[in-house]
């Protein structure tokens, strides 16, 4: 994503659909967090209303802390980080050490798959990647 404004980041009425579908989550310091259920806040609203970005450089705490949700309706979980959904190596390593957990504390079952970056293969006009990992049951497999 280029347009590096994090005002984009925050939800429209058009997105509360959507965001209301899914649980959303983060990695914030190592710890799990669930986000509310049935929410219309994006990630960057939760995070304002828990005071996490309070004072902070907001590019910044999204490039140092996972973030992603959970989809019921496609039994998928998705990870990413920065002010787009970007993914690298490094993030896959972490999600392979925090994916379990995850798993765990939203009570997902052990098929739901799992993926880097946006549920969507095209946002505000521009195609994004995303990588399938495998699901949750592989992960556990590994270690």
């Amino acid at each position: 994503m280029e347009d590096k404004d994090p005002k984009l980041l925050k939800g429209t009425i058009e997105d509360e659909v959507f965001h209301r579908s899914r649980l959303m989550f983060c990695i914030k310091d190592g710890e799990v967090k669930a986000g509310p259920e049935n929410s219309p806040l994006s990630h960057l609203e939760w995070f304002e209303k828990e005071g996490w970005t309070a004072g902070k450089n907001i590019e910044e705490f999204l490039n140092n802390n996972i973030r992603g949700f959970y989809s019921p309706q496609e039994d998928r979980i998705y990870f990413y980080k920065g002010m787009g959904w970007n993914f690298d190596d490094r993030l896959l390593a972490e999600v392979m050490n925090k994916a379990e957990e995850v798993g765990e504390i939203l009570g997902l079952n052990s098929d739901t798959e799992i993926y880097l970056g946006p549920k969507d293969d095209i946002i505000m006009g521009q195609k994004q990647e995303k990588k399938y990992v495998g699901k949750l049951k592989d992960i556990a497999e590994k270690k």
